[in-house]
């Protein structure tokens, strides 16, 4: 580590702010960010040496992840729960893109081994990431039209040209859907490492195709080393308050992914309707003990999405070794 020179990245929509150490620097987010890579990654050494410290913003750093990927460049990936935490440790009151990277830099000096690594960049994983998130969108489209489709045939007015809108762009999405769906499919079943890994989740009871799919997605584009981290990651950890002896658990975090969660939810309910092999008994045993139903139901979602990582680090660990 001490040959590593680090650098605190501030992603924001239309720029990257750098701090090195002893200068702030600005650049236009844009794909192959040709400046950035013209000023700190111009030789061959530079790619070996430095290391970049972001904090994930979800679409904003897919270029910046995409140009460490493509350089075989090494990044310290930090969870979005520490930065608020490292901000109050270190005094930082005002938050600025300057002073975020700041920020992000100085957590070099307490940075593990285990956090710098390279990310891996594989075209029909994005594609699928892609792929998947438009079909969550429309989803949610297709279930508005549809309930605004039955408002339209109560109402006590004409709404002829209404109707005929909404179920031509009803029609229309769901036609879409069927499109990714198949897409998807393809992309899952023409890349052999993705189509074993969403094969081993799937075996999970109430978890489907589509849920299997989003968690291989999640789990390998984040590298997830262990059950605390993926529970923490997915918003699924309970968030705790202590005051002296009293320590209090009064709901999940929810300060992760909220498409795993939403889907884990419905992978839930699923799983408590199976008589075999599914979360029907250890839901059971958690109304009994008094838990109201949603809690209950949170409960087997966490346990789902651990089953489900289990399952896809097995299968990792078999693939390594073989």
């Amino acid at each position: 580590m001490k040959n590593l020179s680090f650098l605190g990245v501030d992603v924001a929509k239309d720029t990257l702010v750098i701090f090195d150490g002893q200068k702030v620097y600005e650049f236009q987010n844009e794909r192959g960010l040709k400046k950035f890579k013209r000023k700190f990654f111009k030789k061959k050494e530079d790619r070996k040496k430095r290391v970049v410290i972001y904090e994930p913003t979800g679409p904003y750093s897919a270029f910046l992840e995409e140009f460490c990927a493509t350089n075989m460049i090494k990044v310290v990936s930090l969870n979005p729960r520490k930065v608020p935490r490292l901000r109050e440790v270190l005094g930082h009151r005002a938050k600025t893109d300057n002073l975020d990277a700041k920020l992000l830099y100085e957590y070099h000096k307490i940075v593990s081994e285990e956090e710098i690594k390279e990310i891996e960049y594989n075209e029909n994983l994005e594609k699928l990431s892609l792929l998947l998130s438009e079909y969550q969108l429309l989803q949610n489209i297709e279930n508005k039209l549809s309930n605004f489709l039955e408002y339209l045939d109560r109402v006590p007015v004409d709404s002829k040209e209404s109707k005929k809108y909404i179920q031509k762009n009803l029609e229309e999405t769901r036609q879409r859907l069927q499109k990714i769906k198949k897409e998807m499919e393809e992309l899952v079943n023409k890349d052999d490492d993705i189509n074993r890994g969403v094969r081993e989740i799937e075996k999970v009871k109430g978890i489907g195709k589509m849920i299997a799919t989003y968690c291989y997605i999640f789990f390998r584009k984040r590298r997830i080393r262990n059950r605390r981290e993926v529970v923490a990651l997915a918003g699924l950890d309970p968030e705790v308050k202590e005051s002296g002896k009293r320590k209090l658990v009064t709901r999940i975090s929810k300060k992760g992914d909220n498409r795993l969660r939403s889907l884990l939810f419905m992978g839930a309910l699923s799983a408590i309707r199976c008589k075999e092999g599914g979360l029907k008994e250890y839901y059971e045993s958690l109304i009994k003990r008094g838990k109201p139903k949603k809690v209950a139901i949170i409960a087997c979602a966490r346990k789902l999405l651990i089953f489900a990582f289990y399952n896809y680090k097995k299968w990792q660990m078999e693939a390594q070794s073989a």
